[in-house]
């Protein structure tokens, strides 16, 4: 395995010095910018109300904020991280019915385990070696044992490595490995071919310009096959399931273009039939861009449709956006542009659901570049209001 010998290089942008004063990370810390990348919710302190986690990719830990049911969110705790954290996810790693985090390092070749207390506060109990420079990671049960697996990326290398579980918070040590996959950034996990096994799509890199979805359809115990394979003409960044076309089966909308692409940005659905083949039903070019982390879905207007949220990190070249984009979906794959929202600098991920119990989804965005999180109020017709702007690097003075 490789691993970087230097440190993170001086970042690009200019953030607010009250960002950078009195902050209490820990101290280990890969650049002088927070970088917020993604958001993993639930209720960490079982109080009924929705809490958050965000890695902090600049400052090498994880915020723990915790909400108060009507939209407010509070940083209660840093948890720290190897180096460069880029892939978070959450669920019941040892089954004591408290949540859990999962954190890979794209630096640190690392994926640690912090076992939640139900209080709200995180201790690390494991760690494991990744490899490839790694982006991503997901918790599901690949092998229906009934306990959770980790599952990972490995760019660099080209492959996919899943983690077994053992149910009491420890997983395998040598994972199994997917291979000859490229350089697959992001990928997602669900049932594509409806047979209660999970399936793996990826997105692949092909070189700056084109991109593809790899899709490999499980067996249930853990082994994966490439059945099917779609080419785009531009660099993707996100890739999300839903079913966008209620007929039972699974589709995805693919994202981009990538931070390094300057083709321009785009938004594509396909739709799936129900035995693992997709169809593109629709693509549309989203003008100059680029797309960094993870798009938001649910249904904004409450039309039982899925819509989705679409975080601009790069308006053109390095210009830092400053943009959300809003789509509404018809119900039969079709996604039409809605409000433009404005929030932070370099608007990495988003996140949709009902933070102050309202019945309406609500949304939270990651601002890399202004290292804050937007918490944005939904109304049920498709339009948000900004409620909150958090820093993330800080925790609150007393």
């Amino acid at each position: 395995m490789k691993r970087h010998l230097c440190l993170r290089s001086l970042l690009a942008g200019s953030i607010l010095t009250t960002i950078l004063a009195s902050s209490a990370f820990g101290s280990h810390k890969t650049g002088d910018f927070p970088l917020p990348d993604l958001i993993a919710p639930g209720d960490y302190n079982k109080d009924g109300n929705l809490d958050l986690a965000v890695n902090i990719s600049g400052f090498d830990n994880i915020a723990i904020l915790e909400g108060n049911g009507k939209g407010d969110f509070t940083i209660t705790e840093h948890v720290e991280t190897d180096t460069l954290p880029k892939g978070l996810a959450v669920g019941y790693v040892n089954k004591d019915d408290n949540l859990d985090l999962v954190s890979i390092c794209k630096w640190g070749y690392s994926i640690g385990i912090y076992l939640g207390d139900g209080l709200g506060g995180f201790v690390q109990a494991n760690e494991l070696k990744g490899d490839g420079e790694p982006t991503r990671i997901s918790l599901y049960d690949i092998n229906n044992d009934g306990n959770l697996d980790l599952v990972a990326n490995a760019p660099d290398e080209g492959k996919m490595l899943i983690y077994f579980g053992l149910g009491s918070g420890g997983f395998s040590n040598s994972p199994l490995e997917i291979e000859d996959l490229g350089n697959d950034n992001v990928f997602a996990v669900g049932d594509f071919n409806n047979d209660g096994k999970l399936d793996l799509a990826t997105l692949k890199l092909s070189d700056g310009e084109t991109s593809s979805v790899i899709i490999l359809l499980g067996n249930g115990s853990g082994g994966f096959a490439k059945t099917s394979r779609y080419t785009l003409n531009s660099s993707a960044a996100a890739i999300s399931l839903a079913d966008l076309n209620h007929d039972g089966n699974l589709d995805f909308v693919v994202a981009g273009s990538g931070p390094e692409d300057n083709s321009g940005l785009f938004l594509s659905s396909y739709l799936g039939d129900g035995t693992g083949n997709f169809v593109e039903k629709q693509a549309k070019g989203l003008g100059h861009g680029a797309l960094e982390g993870i798009l938001g879905l649910g249904d904004f207007n409450e039309d039982g449709n899925i819509d989705l949220a679409f975080p601009i990190t790069f308006s053109q070249g390095t210009t830092r956006s400053t943009t959300v984009l809003t789509f509404l979906g018809d119900g039969a794959g079709n996604l039409a542009q809605g409000q433009s929202i404005t929030v932070g600098e370099g608007p990495h991920s988003a996140l949709a659901a009902d933070f102050n119990h309202d019945g309406h989804l609500d949304l939270a965005v990651t601002n890399r570049t202004a290292g804050t999180l937007s918490i944005l109020l939904g109304d049920g017709s498709g339009t948000f209001t900004t409620h909150a702007t958090l820093t993330v690097a800080n925790l609150p003075q007393l």
